[in-house]
């Protein structure tokens, strides 16, 4: 019975989120990924479903102080980069992380995107990119995802 019951919270924790998404760093210059996750993904490469919210999370840690950090995202298709406006690019405002930060102190950063149903339905790269305020990116990260 107990293993049962193990057995369907497991379950219904996967429908949710996978944490450490597969990922690539696409040239992370002055801090380090620890992990990622996104919610709701389910498998590999995530599935993102229009008309509904997806949660990025990102832990992190930058190799130098940094004063500020401001997020931005493109959707690559066939190699070139489309920027993607998000809700809140500030990476200090309503994100998890508090600013300034300090050198190899651990940050989770988290932003909530809407996917709206407008578009595509696309096999594509998302490139979220965390920058400090000289342009430098602090993290950068390839992940495969689809829209459907």
């Amino acid at each position: 019975m107990a293993s049962s019951f193990l057995f369907i919270i497991l379950v219904i924790s996967s429908c949710y989120a996978l944490d450490n998404v597969r990922y690539r760093d696409c040239g992370s210059q002055v801090g380090k990924v620890k992990s990622l996750s996104i919610n709701p993904c389910t498998s590999q490469p995530c599935i993102l479903k229009r008309g509904t919210n997806v949660t990025v999370t990102i832990n992190f840690s930058p190799s130098e102080s940094i004063k500020k950090i401001q997020a931005v995202v493109f959707g690559v298709l066939e190699g070139v980069p489309i920027p993607f406006p998000l809700p809140n690019p500030n990476g200090c405002s309503n994100s998890g992380v508090k600013c300034p930060l300090e050198k190899s102190a651990m940050y989770k950063y988290h932003s909530i995107i809407p996917v709206k149903k407008i578009y595509p339905a696309v096999t594509l790269i998302v490139r979220w990119e965390l920058k400090n305020s000289a342009g430098k990116k602090v993290v950068c990260l390839d992940i495969p995802a689809s829209i459907e």
